[in-house]
């Protein structure tokens, strides 16, 4: 894909946001807290390897912070989006998505993230986009990062705590996907990063509008969709099954067959362990937004009342019903 066609997705997806924003949407519609998903919570994303594994290597959507550059560097994703309707979490992918580009090695980036001053950071913008540069250049941007990244260690499973530190056994937080302290990870988003393959994006997946123009965008610039990951969309209120399938389905006419849509639901027993299930688009196009919404109500039924986490992908118990 050439360089002018990505800079004009960007914008293009960009002043669509904006404009989705100005509309009227519901008063009553649920909103987030600014930075209360920022943190990765769910402690071991390898559990999804065997999803992973399956992708075609298209753009990884995602919704979140890490999560999203953690499932792109898995699939070897040939571009990175961002989307969600919390700003602190696109911010904080712009910020990333420009100390990766930054870095020299992964080193460099962990003192970058971890460690430079706030001078330093402006130091360091030789080579870097336009976008990259405006954010690494702006003191607010590390002022940012350090409340919210740095010094954000404290919770269990709503902090960074456990993401900056090296995981040496497979119980370990985050082992065999933390990028921090894995050179092959590291690499491949970082060369996303450099060759400006990294959108973040402000979308609110419960606007029809918004979800829409992003489709039609995507088929426009003829990118192809991996791997959408929406983390536990279904599962976090009472219409979060209606609210997926709507937006799955609209997105699924635009998808390849073999693009798959992934999220996460908390499995029983003792504490949280989330499982990841997912659906290939050769299943989900050929399905009303009603069914794949009893789909969901079925696969989170059946990982809650379960001891153990699992990655389901195509689950026969559920797509055969």
């Amino acid at each position: 894909m050439r360089l002018g066609n990505i800079v004009y997705l960007a914008l293009a997806i960009a002043v669509m946001v904006m404009r989705g924003h100005t509309q009227a949407h519901d008063p009553n519609e649920w909103q987030p807290t600014p930075g209360m998903y920022l943190p990765p919570n769910e402690q071991h994303p390898a559990i999804a390897l065997p999803i992973y594994a399956k992708s075609n290597h298209g753009v990884y959507v995602s919704v979140g912070t890490e999560r999203s550059f953690i499932g792109a560097a898995l699939s070897r994703a040939s571009g990175l989006f961002v989307i969600d309707y919390d700003p602190y979490a696109i911010r904080f992918a712009q910020i990333n998505r420009a100390l990766l580009a930054a870095s020299k090695n992964r080193a460099d980036y962990l003192n970058l993230r971890l460690t430079a001053s706030r001078e330093t950071w402006p130091t360091r913008l030789k080579g870097l986009s336009e976008e990259d540069r405006k954010t690494l250049a702006n003191p607010d941007s590390w002022t940012f990062w350090d409340a919210k990244v740095r010094k954000n260690e404290t919770a269990w499973d709503s902090a960074f705590g456990h993401f900056h530190t090296q995981p040496k056994t497979a119980a370990d937080p985050f082992f065999a996907s933390d990028y921090l302290f894995d050179d092959r990870l590291f690499t491949y988003l970082s060369r996303l990063a450099k060759s400006s393959r990294i959108w973040a994006l402000q979308l609110d997946l419960r606007h029809e509008n918004e979800v829409r123009s992003l489709c039609e965008k995507l088929k426009v610039n003829q990118l192809a969709l991996g791997i959408i990951d929406t983390s536990d969309v279904p599962n976090s209120t009472e219409t979060g099954t209606t609210t997926a399938a709507r937006y799955v389905a609209m997105i699924s006419a635009y998808a390849p067959d073999d693009a798959i849509f992934m999220n996460t639901a908390p499995s029983g027993g003792h504490g949280v362990r989330w499982s990841y299930y997912a659906f290939t688009n050769r299943v989900i196009r050929h399905v009303d937004a009603a069914t794949l919404g009893k789909w969901y109500e079925s696969e989170i039924k059946e990982i809650a009342a379960a001891d153990h986490a699992q990655a389901l992908l195509d689950d026969p118990a559920i797509i055969r019903h």
